[in-house]
Formats: structure tokens, sequence, C-alpha cells
């Protein structure tokens, strides 16, 4: 017995109520300090998308990170030197939008979201100093490194850093990072359509939009009607002769002026235009139906004109219904009188010649549906000058191309981004407005967030040697000598420059650093982050990077839905991870997050669930320490029952801790293990010494799951060191033999004729009948397919019912009845093989089918009933 176990009594507390229970568990589960170093180890590197900076972390994030974090703990018990790093996103514009939607809030300005409601929700009564985008920064890192060490989070912290330029280290790894994008000729500048925010005054792209992700600039073709020298500008689609135009009265008309031409459009047409030509003046709103200029041009087209209240402006014709205004605008070509080609029409123009030069047709681009940003604002279309990277380059794509090949990813995962790669073209990363890094050799231009987050992962095996904190304030590396010659020394393999020699030692530790633990060999990340960041994380590996720095795996996830429904702040349908870790504990919020879901498929966490974990957790270590009052140590049949599925369940949790499958996870390496427990013990299983072994063999597979919890039984109660449980027994004699026996049970119990019967005598058999015998020589022999491909199969499969036909026939059986029989044994052999004493199990466990029957149970052989189908007498 362990000197450890002589005190077991003094913890024999009665914990009746669940806080009891939770405070219990809270007080076993301690943080350690993480610190990942060069060892002679093989490394693994995981890495998951570092947070944005704008609130605190909720509970879509923590389920998003467990996975990296399950993952990280799982390649530390299989002997792996891991490195979880993660820092902490500032770029872009929503911090700064944020700040000043809070300013015009604080100075009275009307507001969609109140951003003063949102700061306060967080604990916040002093709202003032957010006005500030700094304080921001300053703010929120520090509160989600503290929620990710209460969570248990598997993370050296020593590596963790802010972005934006803030960060004077950060700042000068990215400015590197364009220059080489540069020199290899990915970049180049130009005007190009964007979506655009009026609000924030520059391009709006998937991260800083709260709704209208990967919604891109469309082309509409408009038609131009003349009336009374105006240009009624009307979307246009080639689809028949024009019957009847439906107008809604609701909906908004605008003239405006351009080149001393009256133009008039829908609105939405006009506020995309301006943007897109310059010079165009503001007139007035129009009414179309008190409109007499309108009217009279109706009559004239010999159109039927009707006003709805709907928000319609469509035409009917003879090939199809109405068209929803969303959709498209048609203007109809009249078949006499308009006849021009389009693409002759409108090519080879700018869209200010477009207005005026052609004759009836000009194209403006629109966002193919609704797209707000952070800031509120209702996006349009702008032609920008903008600096791009070009992710159309053929050769550049025929790279990651080889990348996506060669790396680990789920079937769905690997589909979404082989579409990507053919869908990327050209990204627009320069701005105007937010936090950043500014374009080294063009500096009136921030670059965006989407791209300043794409290899900041190799930035993560040096940050340690480079300065302490987070802000790059407290240096170990001057940051007054930093350059692209120091990153280029570091990541590129190139010569130490002279003026860098006194840091020569310290700059070789980085670059030992980062030539060990890179690639990454684990890249987790949301689904939504496949077709923009996970395509720019390869795109820009792959130019920058040798081969063998590029990623090995990437794996994702749904987003989390919270007790069935969407997460919103507004409906109150939300947790932040300190809410979460304060209602259940880190075990139980970490075991719930691995049961919510594994794929891309959209996640749940059921806070009912999480709130019973709470108590399974706690009834797990009891029964441990129960155990230890136990000494039988007994040896039977159910024994190697035991060690069996023991090894089984073993060997099945391995396999789902590979493919990341959690859910699974937890159902072998703790539900069955603990069903496998109390199964044991109605079979009269005795040895404590075994059941301590179950014990200690969910610890340590849960220990990725629960580490701090575990860390802690393992150390008190089994003296063991953190590795995974090896597997016992490789057999599944005694498995199949009490599944049969549970199959058997159940078939007494469902049996209408053991109603009102006490007793049932079970007559067991050892012999098929001959014709059954026959049967299985011939398939044997056939060499034939042994599963579910032979029905593909219809030529053999009719060859060998002739065949068979000739057996039945002389052992009198029944055709039907025989092929079924023939089908089962072809295609599961395994149901026919003997793997246990059916007579001698029945007898050894006759207890069992008493116990839960209810009924007195004797066992004969027989030489009637087959093998596996025993004969069941009431009386």
């Amino acid at each position: 017995m362990s000197k450890k176990t002589c005190d077991l009594n003094k913890e024999n507390i009665e914990l009746n109520r669940e806080n009891d229970k939770l405070n219990y568990l809270n007080k076993l589960e301690k943080n350690r300090i993480v610190k990942s170093e060069i060892s002679e180890k093989q490394k693994f590197f995981v890495t998951f998308p570092y947070p944005y900076m704008n609130g605190k972390l909720h509970l879509g994030h923590l389920f998003s990170i467990s996975k990296s974090d399950f993952e990280s703990y799982y390649k530390e018990l299989q002997g792996y030197n891991v490195l979880f790093p993660l820092g902490f996103h500032c770029t872009g514009m929503p911090i700064a939008a944020l700040a000043k939607k809070l300013k015009d809030e604080l100075n009275g300005q009307k507001t969609d979201i109140s951003t003063k409601d949102i700061i306060q929700s967080l604990g916040f009564d002093n709202v003032e100093p957010f006005t500030d985008p700094i304080h921001w920064i300053k703010t929120f890192p520090k509160l989600c490194i503290n929620s990710l060490k209460n969570f248990g989070a598997n993370i050296d912290w020593r590596r963790s850093f802010i972005t934006t330029d803030i960060n004077k280290y950060y700042d000068s790894f990215i400015r590197w990072q364009f220059y080489k994008l540069k020199n290899l000729g990915y970049l180049s500048f130009g005007k190009r359509y964007s979506i655009f925010c009026p609000i924030d005054n520059q391009a709006c792209l998937d991260h800083d939009r709260r709704k209208g992700e990967n919604l891109k600039p469309i082309q509409q073709i408009l038609y131009k009607f003349n009336i009374n020298e105006k240009i009624l500008l009307c979307r246009y689609k080639n689809e028949g002769k024009p019957i009847k135009l439906v107008i809604g009265e609701n909906l908004r008309f605008i003239s405006f002026k351009y080149k001393e031409k009256i133009f008039i459009s829908e609105k939405i047409i006009f506020d995309n235009l301006k943007y897109q030509v310059s010079n165009i003046e503001y007139l007035e709103e129009l009414n179309l139906k008190k409109n007499k200029d309108f009217a009279i041009f109706f009559n004239d087209l010999s159109i039927n004109v009707e006003f709805v209240e709907k928000d319609l402006f469509v035409v009917k014709t003879e090939l199809s219904e109405n068209f929803r205004f969303a959709e498209d605008l048609k203007f109809l070509k009249d078949a006499e009188n308009q006849s021009s080609n389009i693409e002759n029409d409108i090519k080879n123009l700018s869209i200010e010649d477009k207005l005026i030069q052609t004759d009836k047709f000009v194209s403006v681009y629109i966002p193919e549906g609704e797209v707000i940003s952070r800031s509120g604002g209702i996006c349009v279309v702008s032609l920008l000058d903008q600096w791009y990277i070009d992710y159309s380059n053929e050769n550049w794509k025929n790279k990651v191309k080889k990348c996506l090949k060669n790396m680990e990813c789920e079937s769905d995962t690997r589909s979404k981004l082989e579409e990507g790669v053919d869908w990327i073209n050209k990204w627009a990363f320069s701005r105007s407005f937010g936090l950043g890094t500014r374009i080294p050799w063009d500096d009136q231009y921030l670059i965006d967030s989407l791209s300043d987050s794409t290899i900041y992962m190799a930035f993560y095996t040096v940050k340690n040697f480079l300065f302490e904190d987070l802000e790059g304030v407290e240096e170990i590396f001057p940051s007054k000598l930093l350059s692209n010659d120091v990153w280029d020394y570091i990541f590129m393999g190139k010569d130490l420059i002279p003026e860098l020699s006194e840091y020569s030692e310290l700059l070789s530790k980085c670059k030992k650093s980062f030539e060990y633990f890179y690639p990454v060999d684990l890249r987790v990340s949301g689904k939504d982050l496949i077709k923009n960041h996970l395509l720019f994380f390869m795109f820009n590996h792959v130019a920058i990077f040798d081969e063998k720095y590029w990623p090995r795996r990437i794996f994702t996830n749904g987003h989390l839905m919270l007790n069935s429904e969407k997460m919103s702040k507004s409906t109150g349908n939300f947790l932040t991870v300190d809410d979460a870790l304060a209602r259940y504990g880190k075990s139980a919020t970490r075991m719930c997050l691995a049961v919510c879901g594994d794929t891309n498929e959209d996640a749940n966490f059921i806070e009912s669930n999480a709130n019973s974990y709470v108590l399974k957790i706690f009834n797990f270590i009891k029964s441990i320490e129960d155990e230890f009052n136990n000494s039988d140590n007994s040896s039977k049949n159910v024994d190697i029952f035991l060690l069996e599925t023991l090894s089984f369940n073993i060997k099945e949790c391995i396999r789902a801790y590979d493919i990341m499958k959690y859910s699974d996870v937890v159902k072998y390496g703790f539900f069955e293990m603990s069903h496998l427990i109390s199964l044991y013990k109605v079979l009269r299983g005795t040895n404590s010494s075994l059941i301590r072994q179950v014990h200690k063999s969910m610890t340590q597979l849960l220990y990725p799951i629960m580490p701090d919890f575990c860390r802690y039984l393992l150390d008190k109660y089994f003296d063991s060191d953190f590795n995974l449980p090896t597997i016992k027994l490789s057999t599944d004699k005694m498995i199949s033999s009490i599944e049969y026996l549970k199959d058997l049970t159940k078939k007494i119990n469902l049996s209408k004729i053991a109603k009102n019967k006490s007793k049932v005598k079970i007559l067991v058999g050892d012999k098929y009948p001959e014709w059954k015998l026959e049967i299985m020589r011939y398939i044997d022999e056939s060499g034939c397919p042994r599963d579910e491909s032979i029905k593909k199969d219809k030529e053999l499969i009719n060859e060998i019912l002739r065949d068979i036909k000739t057996i039945l026939e002389r052992y009198n059986i029944n055709i039907k009845k025989g092929n079924i029989f023939l089908m089962d044994y072809i295609v599961y052999p395994e149901k026919y093989i003997k793997k246990f004493n059916e007579y001698e199990i029945i007898k050894e466990f006759k207890f069992y089918i008493e116990d839960i029957s209810g009924k007195e149970v004797t066992v004969e052989e027989d030489g009637e009933s087959e093998p596996f189908n025993p004969q069941l007498k009431f009386y």
C-alpha cells in the first residue's frame, strides 16, 4: 500500500450541495508554468489563430482553443516536446472604430449599437478610458491570459505578444515579410473595385465586417432610357420582350448631375456610383408615380405600369415571373429597337466615359449582398487606389497546391481549401484607418489584419529571446538594431552582418529555436477562416520559407452554439470564458467542450451537461478513493473480461486522439471505462488491483482533457509518470462472451412466453445442422469476398445461389431460409467463429442472467440447438 494512502479517510467529507463538489474539485486543480525549450526530444508545434483583442474571450473562442490544447497535452503524453504559444491580434479597424464610436456616443451622438453598454457588460464601470484604442490593447490581452490560465491551457506565455507598430519587434517582422513579398514580385498597386465603408472611409474586407463576410463586388449592367432630356438608369438582363413594369411605391429614386446631363436611378445605384465616378452631383429624391415625365414615358413604351406597396422594381415578361428587386432589376431589350451588342457598347471605356459615350448601356459595381462594417456603415463598392497581393499568380498557386497535397487535413476542409486556392484573386491589403504596421515603402497605408497574420507562427519561436513583455518595452535584443538583416539571419539562413556581431550568441539561439520548432505541425482554426486566413497562411509560407518549413496539418471546427441556440449578447444566450469557469470549473468545462462536436458542423455546449460533469468527475475521484480500502486480488474469467475491455477502450481512445475526435476520447476514456467497472462488479468481479488499473488508465487517458485534475490524481493515488497506458490484452474472447451473455439475457426478458414464468431452462448446442455445415464448407473453399462488396457482383451471387440450391433441395430446406443463412455467413463470417465455450460461460455467469431477468436458470447441453442460438424453455 502506498504511503500516500494512509490518510485517505481524513477527506471523508459530506458534500451534498453542487457548489461544495465544485469547490472541492477546484481546490485539487493547480496550474503549472509551461516552458518549452529546445531538447533532444521530437518537437510538436501547435498553433491557434491569435484572438482579436476587442473584448474578453467567450466560449466560442474557448471551443476552438480547446482543440489545440487537447492535442498539445496528448502529444506531451506521447513523449513529444510540445510548443503551444498564443499572441494577441490588435491590427485593423475594429478597435479603432469601437473607440471612435464610444467617443461619439459619449458626446451625445446616436449609434446603432451602444459601445458603452458592451464595455459595461464586460465589467467596466468607467468607460471613458476606452475612447483611446491603446487602452483596449493594454487591457484585454492581460485578461485573456488570466482566463486561459484558469482554463489550464498548455501555453508557453513567455512567447506571447501583441501586434501593431506599438510592438517594434513585431512591426519590424511584418515589414520584413512584405519586403520579401515585394521582392518576389507578388505585390502591385492600382485601382480596383472594392467593398467600401463610407463611415471608415476605407476598404472593408471580411474581418472588418459585422455582416456580409465573403461577399464580393459584382457588375450590374444598366440600361439608359432617354426621358425628356433626362437619362433613366435601369438594371438590365436580356430575358425577353417587356410586357409589364412593376414599381414599388416606397422604392427610392434620386436624380444626379454629371457633365451637364441629368441622370435618374435607384438610390442604391447612386450610392455605389458616386464612389466610382468623380464630380457627380446629387440633385433630389423623386417619386416616379407622381412624376409626369415618367407617366408619359411609360405610356410611350406601351408597357403596362403597376405601382405596388412592396419594394419592387421589376419587369414581367412572357418568359419569366416577377423578379425580386434584391436579385435583379430587369429592363429587357425591346426586340425591334434595341439590338445592339452590350459588350461592343461598353468595353474599353472607363465608367465616366460609359455614362456619357455609350448609346444604351453602362456598368456599375455593387455588393452582391448587404454588407455592414463593424462601424455600422452600410457598405458600397468603390473604385480605390490599393496595394494588392497577387494571389492569382498561377506559379504561386501551384506551390500552394503542392503544399496542400502533402498536408494532413479532413476531407471537407481539404475540398474547401482546394476551392479557395482556385477562387482567390488579388487581395487588397492597404488600409488608411485603424491600427497596425505601415507599408514600409508607402507609409500613408497600413497593412490589413488578414495580411499581417500569416507567418507570425515563426515569430513565436524567437520572441522570448528578443523581449520579455507583450509590447516589446522590456528589451533583451535592442530594438534599435532591428532590420531585415536580423530576420534574414534567423529565418533565411543568411550570414550575420558585422554590425550585429555583439549579439551573435543571442541571435544564434533565435535561429536554432526556429530551426528546431518549425514547421507548424498543427494549425487549428474555426471553419470561417478556411477561405481567407488559412489560404493566406499557406500562400505566404510557400512564398517565403523553404519547403521543409511548410505547414503539416490543418484542423478546422464549426461554430459553437449555446444550449442549442446561436450565441448572442443581445439575446443573453452568451457565456464568457470567465463565466463558464466560475459556473462549472475547468475540468467540467473542458470535458463539456470535448463532447460538443468534432467536425465542421456547428457544435453545441449544453450547460446542463456541463453541470452534470461536475458530479461525474466528483464521483470518479470518490470511486478511486473507495478502491484503496479493498484488497481482494482474486483471478477469474471476469477479470480477463475487464482487461480485454480495458485494452479495447485504450486502443479506441488513442485512435480518437489521433484523428482529433475528442467526443470519442470522453466516450471510451471516461464513460465506457466507468460502465466497465460497474459491469465488472455486477458480474461479481472483486479484484481491486484491476479496478485500480482501470482508474489509472482513465486518469492517463483523460490527462489532455482534464490536465490539472489528472495531474493531482496521478501524483496522489498512482505514483505514475505522465504517459499513455499500455494495452493489457489483445484478445477479445471474454468481451464476446459477455456481449453474448447480455444479448441472451435481453432475449429472455423480451420473450412473451416468459411472462408469469419464474424459471427458464437454457438448452445449448455446439454443432450446426449438416445443410449449414455443407454451405459453410462450400463458401470457405470458394474464395469469394466475405463482406458487403459481394452484393455488387450479381453474376457471382447468381452462380453461388445456383450451386447452393442443390444443397438446399437435397436437405429439403426452404430456399428463402437457406439463402438468408448463406448471405449472412458470407457477409458476417465472424458471427460463426466459436471464440468461447458457450455452455461453460452460461454456467459460470448463470447468476448474472438470474439477477437481471429475475428468473431461476438451469443450463443443459442439447443436440437440437445450434451454436449461439440456444432454445429457451420457460416454466
